[in-house]
């Protein structure tokens, strides 16, 4: 790459609320270096990290100073993990970024709702995403529940809903390491949402082979950070009920592994 394209690169300017040196949380068995990129397109009630997804927390900075800071910790951390927010919305900033993370040798990994497969495809397309962590938030069958769970109108989840099975099916069909993920939300997102999810994505998982396909259910923690305050007062879900779902989940689903991820416990294979 020619050094007036790397000076391009490196000016390109995005919005972020931080990064953290070192994760061990983001990607599956893979320490990372992680970006938290500003703003969302989805309002979901239960999001932990309404600071990020408000702009309450920001301050633009550009891709070349992020890159450099994540190249200061290879080889330690080989993956650049970024998440938000949603960040596909700053696409060119996101690009550029994973772009410049090539050229250090580093691993890139997202973290989306989906809802722009577009960006996605030119990643994928331009060899630039190692690893994608998806959030399916519950049933895509459902759109209206969908809305109702991601915080969107019926009309805008009805639109949204098809661009993130695209989405889902882009992962399956380009990356060897993907990890699907869902927050079990007391209240709103519940054994039954989960177990319709599950069989959705035994279907695309089967069609697409399966290979290097992780299922996460994660645990909602309400804290002063979620973004509805009314879900800022709900209850934990528990890891007993994590488990036990999890298992549910293992003996019905033809991925290779199913994980727990809770504050108690950290990220747990489920056997």
């Amino acid at each position: 790459m020619r050094q007036a394209e790397v000076e391009r690169l490196r000016s390109v300017r995005a919005r972020v609320a931080g990064w953290k040196d070192l994760s061990l949380v983001d990607v599956l068995g893979e320490p990372s270096f992680t970006i938290w990129f500003n703003y969302c397109n989805f309002r979901c009630p239960w999001c932990q990290n309404g600071h990020v997804v408000s702009g309450e927390v920001s301050r633009e900075v550009g891709v070349g100073e992020l890159a450099d800071l994540a190249a200061a910790s290879y080889p330690l951390v080989k993956f650049v993990h970024v998440t938000g927010g949603e960040p596909t919305l700053q696409d060119e900033a996101l690009e550029a970024l994973f772009k410049l993370c090539k050229l250090s040798e580093m691993k890139t990994s997202l973290s989306t709702n989906g809802s722009r497969p577009g960006v996605v495809r030119r990643l994928t397309d331009e060899g630039l995403l190692d690893h994608m962590a998806l959030d399916v938030k519950g049933p895509l069958n459902d759109p209206e529940r969908y809305g109702r769970i991601a915080g969107l109108s019926i009309a805008l989840a009805r639109e949204i809903v098809p661009r993130i099975r695209e989405t889902l099916r882009l992962a399956l069909g380009n990356l060897s390491f993907v990890e699907i993920r869902t927050t079990l939300v007391p209240g709103l997102v519940e054994e039954r949402e989960v177990m319709e999810v599950v069989g959705e994505l035994r279907e695309e998982v089967s069609q697409a082979g399966g290979s290097g396909v992780a299922y996460v259910l994660q645990q909602f923690s309400p804290s002063e950070t979620v973004l509805d305050p009314r879900f800022r007062r709900g209850k934990r879900s528990e890891v007993d009920r994590l488990l036990e779902l999890g298992r549910l989940v293992k003996s019905k689903l033809s991925f290779e592994e199913v994980y727990i991820r809770c504050v108690e416990l950290g990220t747990v294979r489920v056997d």
